[in-house]
């Protein structure tokens, strides 16, 4: 359920209201003020709040509850965060599934999207081959050297590569 009032006060009242006659439901609270949020875990610790300018957040949040949660993760220093890297033109064209695995297994990020010249490629399909110079974008805990991902994608075969190679 989803209440978006006129202000925050009013919000929080129908917050009660709406926690008292729906009790356990998936409720989430837009504001105008999020440092007003700690006050409806009073109501439920289960309502989310969620800035009331951002109506994607606001539909992603209805749909799969606790999505904003991640994404305020993502916006709070510390902890993982979303950097980007451009990959060499030494290295020529690579595979994003080669890319996606070396993040993966040896950094511990997470692949979120490519650009090249031909455009942004969110969560790109492990077939996609990027050009020489594409951007990657991921999650991790701190930003990845550039010449230790060159390496990697230059070096080791990936994961897959590898038992493949095991196997003949």
């Amino acid at each position: 359920m989803l209440v978006d009032a006129h202000d925050d006060n009013e919000a929080l009242a129908v917050a009660v209201a709406v926690d008292h006659v729906y009790r356990g439901s998936h409720l989430v609270v837009t504001l105008r003020d999020m440092a007003r949020a700690p006050l409806f875990g009073y109501v439920d610790a289960a309502i989310r709040c969620v800035q009331w300018h951002a109506p994607r957040m606001i539909t992603e949040e209805l749909t799969s509850p606790g999505i904003s949660d991640v994404y305020a993760e993502l916006m709070t220093h510390g902890g993982a965060n979303t950097y980007s890297v451009a990959l060499p033109d030494t290295l020529g064209r690579v595979p994003v599934d080669r890319c996606r695995t070396l993040l993966n297994q040896r950094h511990q990020a997470t692949l979120l999207a490519a650009r090249s010249a031909d455009g942004l490629l969110v969560n790109p399909s492990v077939r996609t081959v990027l050009p020489a110079g594409a951007v990657l974008y991921y999650i991790a805990e701190r930003r990845l050297d550039a010449g230790k991902l060159t390496d990697g994608l230059r070096g080791a075969p990936a994961a897959e590569d590898a038992s493949a190679a095991l196997r003949r």
